[in-house]
């Protein structure tokens, strides 16, 4: 009876503790017509357009009903680590107010996915994200790893087909790596549309990426088998629920070496990132410009001194009609990819193991609780009682944060 009658205490003061600072678990960030929503508690983002701006109106730009469904996901030696959803990887948010981080560091591998707004070839405010997941290996011994990005789609599922490129359109599963020319994926509803980058010059892009059910996509633990063709359905409780998911490849990694893959994610742009418009526009090619002159008028001058040679007397042989000047118009510069509207370099690398948490007492304090919430859910589910040495570790930890956070919980 005492072991129940501290487990009770424990899950009191958890009860308490968290309501009193539930507004740190999910973060806005705005900037132009995009909003960036990061949850900490499970360590997912949201991205939200702007459809309405005389009444500030946003929409999801992905599936936002579960927010767990779209996820970022280590696999380390053949093992799926799943970012925010295992005790594993310690979790804070970092990072500056327009470019925040989610961090996830272990005691062998760091991953932090940084975030930064952009604005795409013809919009004139922000109106996505730029995201850079930098990995660095902190483990003295060579580690496989390889990272993916789970974005659950949901804008073009009642649409056929439910995907296009600025090249195609995609109606069934696909793997494109990088040897494809495409730059860029479009899915929309009849408002609005989401748009992803696949291989923009500039930045560092995903190994590969792959359309496909999402339900086959995160059941598996890395990546799932292609099969060219296959219908984005998974009978019989998965129909046309497509996702879109971005690979680094597995690949070994010694210790303090880093990987980075960087994603854009942006509401549809009929230029897409790059600014240049749809393949198979025509181009106007430079016409030459015909400069002829007027053999009634003066000479032309630059700043007032006649062009041609001033020291020349009246008695001189007059000189012939100067031949018309062909100038050849220059070519155009070509288009800077959209990914220098708004610049951000990817995070500096660190020879030095960094500390799990240099800072935000409060939010490590959370997750301890997390996971004394863990414990407890698992006593009461499987009937177990604690050992002294966990009740003594319980009790150490309650005390801590009671004396830590006394104001806060006098009647306790």
């Amino acid at each position: 009876m005492v072991a129940v009658r501290k487990i009770c205490i424990a899950f009191t003061f958890l009860l308490l503790f968290i309501p009193a600072f539930t507004n740190i678990f999910a973060s806005e960030y705005m900037d132009g017509r995009i909003k960036l929503v990061i949850d900490e508690k499970i360590g997912r983002f949201s991205l939200y357009y702007m459809t309405d701006v005389g009444n500030k109106v946003y929409e999801p730009l992905f599936w936002d009903k579960d927010k767990r469904t779209s996820f970022l996901s280590a696999y380390i030696n053949g093992k799926e680590y799943k970012m925010g959803n295992n005790s594993e990887f310690k979790m804070v948010i970092r990072g500056e107010k327009n470019k925040p981080s989610l961090v996830f560091e272990s005691r062998f591998l760091s991953i932090t996915e940084t975030f930064s707004f952009i604005r795409t070839a013809s919009s004139g405010v922000s109106n996505g994200v730029r995201i850079d997941v930098l990995v660095e290996s902190w483990s003295p011994e060579t580690t496989n790893v390889g990272v993916r990005l789970l974005i659950d789609t949901f804008l073009g599922e009642k649409n056929k087909p439910p995907f296009r490129t600025d090249l195609r359109t995609i109606s069934s599963e696909v793997l494109i790596d990088k040897t494809s020319p495409e730059e860029y994926w479009v899915t929309r509803n009849d408002t609005y549309g989401l748009m992803g980058s696949i291989f923009v010059e500039g930045i560092e892009s995903p190994d590969f990426l792959q359309f496909a059910n999402w339900k086959r996509m995160n059941s598996a633990r890395y990546k799932v088998d292609y099969v060219s063709g296959r219908s984005f359905n998974a009978t019989p409780f998965s129909i046309q629920d497509s996702a879109v998911c971005y690979f680094l490849d597995v690949k070994p990694m010694e210790r303090w070496e880093q990987r980075l893959m960087t994603i854009l994610l942006a509401a549809e742009d009929d230029y897409g990132f790059g600014g240049g418009k749809f393949k198979g526009v025509e181009k106007e090619e430079p016409q030459p410009i015909v400069v002829e002159e007027n053999k009634n008028e003066a000479p032309p001058t630059l700043s007032g001194v006649s062009v041609m040679n001033a020291a020349t007397s009246s008695n001189t042989t007059p000189t012939p009609p100067p031949v018309p000047v062909i100038v050849q118009a220059p070519a155009p510069e070509p288009r800077q990819p959209s990914t220098v509207i708004i610049p951000v370099p990817a995070p500096e690398p660190e020879k030095k193991r960094k500390a799990l948490f240099p800072a935000g007492a409060m939010r490590v304090d959370i997750m301890t609780l997390r996971e004394l919430v863990n414990k407890v859910d698992e006593y009461i589910y499987t009937g177990t009682m604690p050992t002294e040495e966990e009740l003594k570790g319980m009790e150490l930890t309650i005390a801590r944060l009671k004396a830590r956070y006394g104001s806060v919980f006098r009647t306790f």
